[in-house]
Formats: structure tokens, C-alpha cells, sequence
């Protein structure tokens, strides 16, 4: 039988006993749990750091580290993913609640109900937790799907294929009707070639490695390099700069950022086949402001938010197809547009990836607004974070 974890933490020793020993009873042991208890937030946190826990019950008021505290600080080592947090406080005071799931905790727990009605929320607990495990596996193999699919009909087999085209065409000079067909062949390699790279980059995005691969990022360089790839691919198209004043540095993977701004990008640039103006806009939000709009969940108390609006005049997006744009295999463009229904579901994963977030508002002839938001994590808040400054 699988183990399943539970860690409580609490500075009351009699209270964290009996609960420990309630959770530790045969009719739990059974059923595979396994329960430890510490007595501090610096305790758990060490504990947190040499293994896994599948539900962790924290107290909110303690000395030394607090659990609001201990929380912010399972953000910044990606601690959230891993485990299902249920908050523990004596009182059960609204304001108390509403700080805790904003600051990543799944559930609440007043200290005053019966421990046998805590069951029900430790079971949800392993339900998610089962979840989770299901989803990453379910995304390992679609990461290893894209990634050998894409490197096959990518590489040897693009490869092949080029070569054959090629040798053709020679054989087809001087017939006009041969050579319209080389020229319809060579067009459609080139969709299988962007096929193929928007499959690498989906094989990225769900790449968990990725997560060690960050570094100091300045965000105004990174979008300035691609604006101005962007203006050569798109001559009609007039970029406009609003940028926001002390925007600080984000930590992230560049490849990931790069990616998903690419593909905002070049979505944007779709959208306006005839021309038109693409605005982008920066500014910081402080965490009140990204909490009320929901816009940064994964934001540790005490960080800012960093937005980025990608502002287009084109075609618009229908209000019934909105809602459907990220997802993978989407692709649905009234201009005639073709695209892999890839890059959209690769940006929005990205961001998440980044604990961020993208939202969008958009009207049909008039254009759309597609706003990225990312957390701004202090220095060293992401493990193996370098300290280099790049674009």
C-alpha cells in the first residue's frame, strides 16, 4: 500500500500530540498514513527540504516563523506544488481565512472542531494529491510524445524529405506545371517544419526541469529584442512603447518567457495581416491590486506583480471562441491564418509555469488586449536561480 504523509505543525505540545496521536491510530495506519509532528515553522520547513509530505496541517499563530510566514516561503521553493496545506487557527477569523488561500494554502481548519471532522479535509488532500499525480504523468507523456514526434519529423525526416524536394525540382525546370508543384511541396514542408518546432516548444513547457533553469531576467530588454524581431517580420504593423517606471527584474526561465512573448507576438501580428498598431505596455501592481483581480495567485506575501499588456488593432476574437484560444489544438482564425493551435496553449503554460497568469479582452473588428502577469520573486527565491543579468 502506498504511504501517505501527513505533517503537522504547531508550537502547542499537548495539542499537537493528541493530534498526532489521533491521526496515528490503527484505523488510519491501515490505510496508510503516517504522521509527524514538529513544533515550529523552521522545524517544518527543514523537514519540507529532505522529503515530500502529501498534506501538511500548520498553525497559523506561532512564534519564531509564523504559518503565513512558513507559507510564503514554501512559494518561494516551489514547496505549494508538492504539498496540500490546511491551515490551523484557534479563532477561524474571516480576514485569517482569506490571507491564508491567497497565500497558497488549500484549506482551513478551526481548531475547535472535532478531529474526526478534520478527516474529511485530509482525504481531499490525498484526492488532490492523486490528481496532481495523474496530471504530471499525463503531461510527461505528452511531453515525450511531443518531444520525439517533433524531433523525428523535425529532423531525419525533414531532413529526407528536403533533400528529395530538392532533387526534384532540378528534374522539374523549365515545366510550369511541375514547378507549381515543387513550390506547393516546399510550402507544405515548411508548415510540417513550424509543426514540428511548436512541438519542441510544447515538450519545453512541460518540462519540470525547467523550473531549475532560472535566472535574473530584465523583461524591458527581453520584449525589446523580440519587438524589434517582430517589426522586421511585420513592416505594416507600427509599434508603440508604453513602459512602466522601476520595473524590477523577474526570475524565470528565459527560454520560457522568451517563447511565450514570441508566440503573443506573432499571435498579434496574425491578427493584423493589413497592418495596424501593436501597443505593449509594463507597469507594476502591488499585491492588493493582482489579489482583488485575481490575477497573480501565487504571489508571496510582500511581492509585486509585473504586467505586460500586448495590445493589438486586428480582426478580434469572437466572445464564444475566447474562452477556447489557450487551449492545445485550438486554432480558429477568420482571416484565413493558418497556425498549429500550439503556441497559444505554449505561452499560457509558460506563464503558469511562472507562477503568472494570462487574461485577455478582445472585441471582433476593433482588436485585443492580452495581459501577462508574473510574480516578482525576491532574489534567490527560485532553486538554482543565477545571479547573471540577461535579456
Amino acid at each position: 500500500m502506498e504511504q501517505k504523509t501527513i505533517l503537522v505543525v504547531d508550537d502547542e505540545p499537548f495539542f499537537r500530540e493528541e493530534v498526532a496521536a489521533f491521526l496515528n491510530s490503527p484505523a488510519f495506519a491501515t490505510q496508510g498514513w503516517a504522521v509527524e509532528a514538529v513544533a515550529s515553522g523552521e522545524d517544518a520547513l527543514a523537514r519540507l527540504a529532505q522529503a515530500r509530505y502529501d498534506v501538511m496541517l500548520l498553525d497559523i499563530n506561532m512564534p519564531g516563523l509564523d504559518g503565513m510566514e512558513v507559507l510564503g516561503l514554501m512559494h518561494e521553493k516551489h514547496m505549494l506544488e508538492q504539498t496540500y496545506v490546511i491551515m490551523l487557527s484557534a479563532y477561524g477569523v474571516y480576514e485569517n481565512v482569506v490571507a491564508a488561500m491567497r497565500g497558497g494554502a488549500k484549506d482551513f481548519v478551526n481548531k475547535s472542531e472535532p478531529l474526526d471532522q478534520w478527516i474529511v479535509r485530509i482525504e481531499r488532500g490525498f484526492e488532490w494529491q492523486e490528481l496532481r499525480r495523474r496530471k504530471q504523468q499525463a503531461e510527461e507523456e505528452l511531453r515525450l510524445l511531443a518531444r520525439e514526434v517533433g524531433h523525428d519529423i523535425g529532423g531525419t525526416t525533414y531532413f529526407v524529405l528536403t533533400q528529395r524536394v530538392r532533387a526534384l525540382a532540378k528534374l522539374a525546370e523549365g515545366n510550369s506545371e511541375s514547378e507549381h508543384s515543387i513550390e506547393v511541396i516546399w510550402q507544405i514542408l515548411a508548415r510540417i517544419k513550424r509543426l514540428a518546432d511548436d512541438l519542441g516548444h510544447v515538450a519545453i513547457a512541460l518540462d519540470s526541469r525547467e523550473v531549475w533553469r532560472r535566472e535574473t531576467l530584465d523583461l524591458h530588454r527581453l520584449l525589446e529584442r523580440l519587438a524589434q524581431e517582430f517589426s522586421y517580420g511585420h513592416p505594416d504593423v507600427t509599434v508603440v512603447w508604453e513602459r512602466g517606471e522601476d520595473i524590477p527584474s523577474i526570475h524565470g526561465s528565459r527560454a520560457q518567457l522568451e517563447r511565450a512573448f514570441h508566440n503573443l507576438l506573432t499571435n498579434a501580428g496574425r491578427a493584423m495581416p493589413d497592418g495596424g498598431t501593436l501597443t505593449l505596455r509594463t507597469r507594476q501592481e502591488a499585491p492588493a491590486l493582482s489579489k482583488v483581480g485575481g490575477a497573480c495567485p501565487e504571489l508571496a506575501a510582500g511581492n509585486v506583480c509585473v504586467a505586460v499588456d500586448i495590445e493589438d488593432t486586428g480582426i478580434g476574437i469572437p466572445p464564444e471562441m475566447q474562452e477556447k484560444i489557450f487551449r492545445i489544438g485550438f486554432s480558429d482564425w477568420r482571416n484565413g491564418q493558418k497556425g498549429s493551435g500550439l503556441g497559444l496553449y505554449v505561452a499560457r503554460r509558460n506563464i503558469e509555469n511562472h507562477g503568472g497568469r494570462i487574461e485577455m479582452t478582445s472585441a471582433v473588428d476593433k482588436g485585443t488586449i492580452v495581459t501577462v502577469r508574473l510574480p516578482v520573486q525576491p532574489e534567490g527565491a527560485s532553486p538554482g536561480a543565477t545571479s547573471v543579468q540577461a535579456a
